[in-house]
């Protein structure tokens, strides 16, 4: 039997762990907490007076909250100008200690925390697990060939679950 479809589906189902992962790290279950701006500064401006200019600012703060975590967060808007020292709310994930939004004046504002590695994971597992898919599709033996795909597939998330 080739082991082909069995070690695809093992790095398949390690790369769509960590996409899973990181999903619900950067948009699941949350909390809100209170936290200062250590320190602000924003990495591009708009000289415009335009109505809107401004909105296309880059702003990077490092928060820290009562407890003494410390969070490097980015973000773009008019509405993220806040100055050092500043109190603030900030959404934590609960899965991971990831801020996934400042409160500002009331306003949730969703801040950058590196989410986009779940489109890379999810397009690289996905096509992984279709190769293995594929390649079961030529086995003299395709019910075999299935389970050896599923049992890889757990074989490479077993591992990964077991870090975090």
């Amino acid at each position: 039997m080739n082991p082909t479809p069995a070690v695809l589906a093992a790095f398949a189902g390690a790369v769509l762990t960590v996409g899973t992962y990181w999903l619900v790290e950067s948009a699941g279950p949350a909390g809100w907490e209170e936290a200062v701006v250590e320190s602000a500064d924003r990495a591009q401006s708009s000289l415009s007076t335009e109505p809107g200019a401004g909105d296309d600012e880059q702003h990077h703060f490092v928060l820290r909250t009562a407890s003494g975590e410390r969070f490097d967060v980015r973000g773009r808007g008019r509405k993220l100008v806040q100055s050092e020292g500043t109190w603030l709310q900030v959404e934590i994930s609960d899965v991971g200690r990831e801020a996934q939004a400042i409160k500002v004046y009331g306003t949730r504002i969703s801040v950058d925390s590196g989410g986009f590695g779940v489109f890379w994971a999810a397009g690289i597992g996905g096509g992984l697990l279709l190769g293995a898919v594929a390649s079961c599709a030529d086995a003299k033996r395709p019910i075999p060939a299935v389970a050896s795909v599923v049992a890889g597939l757990g074989a490479g998330a077993l591992p990964v679950l077991l870090l975090f």
